[in-house]
């Protein structure tokens, strides 16, 4: 029977159940793991932080070997916790960030398979010097440095073949851990996020369309000197197969090369902070994977933005909503932040306000006193338990989809900001964008009521 989420039939039944049972067995030790150490009530503060940190080396080895070993989401997974080092704990960071764009690669004869089934020829007679060894390899895709028959340098993305089979199982096998993790502790239910994970995955696929994200988002920053977003060349370009112009850049989590180079990564972080608040605010469509293996830096400084393949478009209603919560957080007014809360979809169990306001003050909480642009690690447990102790009395039941790919641009710019050891004032830079939305909301209101 086809999937009814990608199109393309499910993996047999013998290998899914065989990646579910690693997947879940993986799970369980490291569940069991930090269940022991939390259980053990004789230990003290510095033995428990010791037991901790071999627990975290222990058990981010062993995902790193799962992932490697099944690729696909749990790739996927990995790039997403090393990207956190705002709060992610150091260990996994430096274990899983081996695999930000250094997955093993797949042999040239399936890139071959792939050109031939995309173009019905080899890759050698579409480009010159088509490189053998990929530059890159990730989660969906590796990527090869080229020539095209003008003598451009391209780089070319070639989907892995069969992936597409392993992310639907991936998928449904997360889906099935996701909710008994639901029923073991309640204050991790991610199943909203596995919701909107079933949605976006099937997007990251279609090559064609990323390119024309990406060209999308080039024409919306186009004013703007300090961004760069790789040209798409579309004679070799097809669903499984695209083809940009090759930038030579800096890795933006590179901080000591940056250095060497007379770039300010301060400098850095306020241009990605403005080229984010103007996607999401401005135009309501982003790149919404900013993790250190898709964002690069070039001397002026000029940020590269690359694979734009989990990219968003905002709703009309949901965006102008979203610029009147900002507002309100900037603003601190509590009736004004609930009201925008639930404007876009939030809803709590009763309609006690405390929980939404609660929500939306931890949003600059979470940057400490000094009101870092990253999760402040000293503040956190703090905000954490205040903020669980009201939710729990009245939780949210209901996030709307829309705002989980933000809350992912968020928390991974928060890893890189803290990467870049950032200093970037966020309220003062995300305020005149979402002025500027709020007066043409204003605007709109006003001629609507004149006519």
């Amino acid at each position: 029977m086809a999937n009814t989420l990608t199109g393309t039939q499910p993996l047999p039944w013998p290998r899914r159940a065989r990646r579910f049972l690693d997947v879940g067995w993986t799970f369980l030790v490291v569940y069991l793991s930090y269940k022991r150490i939390q259980r053990n009530k004789k230990l003290t503060p510095r033995q428990r932080e010791l037991q901790l940190s071999r627990a975290h080396t222990r058990n981010a080895e062993r995902i790193y070997r799962l992932a490697t070993r099944l690729e696909g989401m749990m790739i996927k997974t990995c790039q997403f916790i090393s990207s956190r080092a705002d709060i992610a704990p150091t260990e996994y960071v430096s274990v899983l960030s081996r695999l930000q764009d250094s997955v093993p690669a797949r042999p040239f004869s399936q890139v071959v398979a792939v050109f031939r089934r995309e173009f019905g020829q080899h890759p050698d007679a579409l480009f010159d010097g088509f490189t053998r060894s990929p530059i890159a390899s990730a989660s969906l895709a590796q990527v090869h440095r080229a020539r095209t028959k003008d003598g451009q340098d391209v780089a070319v993305k070639v989907q892995y073949p069969g992936i597409d089979r392993i992310l639907e199982t991936d998928l449904r096998n997360i889906g099935i851990l996701v909710r008994i993790l639901a029923r073991l502790e309640k204050n991790f239910d991610f199943r909203v996020l596995m919701n909107e994970l079933n949605k976006d995955m099937p997007r990251e696929l279609d090559f064609e369309l990323e390119g024309r994200s990406s060209e999308r988002v080039a024409a919306d920053l186009a004013h703007r000197p300090d961004i760069k977003i790789p040209r798409v060349f579309w004679e070799t370009t097809r669903r499984r197969v695209l083809t940009t112009e090759f930038i030579e850049a800096t890795k933006i989590s590179d901080i000591e090369t940056l250095v060497a180079e007379g770039i300010d990564p301060n400098q850095v972080a306020l241009i990605m902070t403005e080229a984010y608040c103007e996607q999401i605010l401005v135009h309501g469509y982003f790149h919404a994977d900013p993790h250190p293996g898709n964002l690069f830096v070039l001397p002026g400084p000029v940020v590269v933005f690359l694979d734009f393949g989990l990219s968003k478009e905002l709703p009309e209603e949901f965006r102008r909503n979203y610029a009147q919560l900002i507002m309100a957080l900037i603003k601190q007014d509590d009736a004004a932040m609930v009201e925008a809360f639930r404007a876009i979809g939030f809803k709590t169990r009763s309609d006690d306000p405390e929980s939404l306001v609660a929500l939306g003050k931890s949003f600059f909480e979470y940057g400490g006193a000094e009101r870092k642009p990253y999760v402040d690690q000293d503040v956190m447990p703090e905000v954490n338990e205040r903020l669980s102790r009201i939710l729990q009395a009245n939780p949210v039941t209901e996030i709307p989809g829309d705002i989980l790919l933000i809350f992912r641009v968020l928390g991974l710019m928060s890893g890189l900001q803290k990467r870049l050891d950032s200093r970037v004032d966020v309220i003062d830079t995300i305020t005149p964008y979402a002025e500027g939305e709020a007066r043409k909301i204003a605007d709109l209101a006003s001629g609507d009521a004149a006519r």
